[in-house]
């Protein structure tokens, strides 16, 4: 199983607890992961490839995975 880790920012600099957090490959989600009291969320998922970053339901952008991306809401 891979992981990515997305690291979610408020515009100020906070960071958010709780915010769900899924990647999207191609037809398929990932189960929902949740950020941690630092604002990142690990998500584990099976496909490789470009996968785009959703944030409380929200397309943020697409990064290759496994990996790292950075969002601010």
């Amino acid at each position: 199983m891979n992981r990515s880790v997305i690291y979610v920012r408020y515009g100020d600099g906070s960071k958010p607890k709780g915010t769900k957090v899924v990647l999207g490959f191609s037809s398929r989600m990932t189960r929902p992961a949740y950020t941690d009291r630092e604002g990142m969320a690990i998500v584990e998922h099976a496909s490789i490839g470009k996968a785009t970053v959703y944030v409380s339901g929200s397309a943020k952008g697409t990064f290759q995975a496994p990996g790292s991306f950075a969002v601010t809401i």
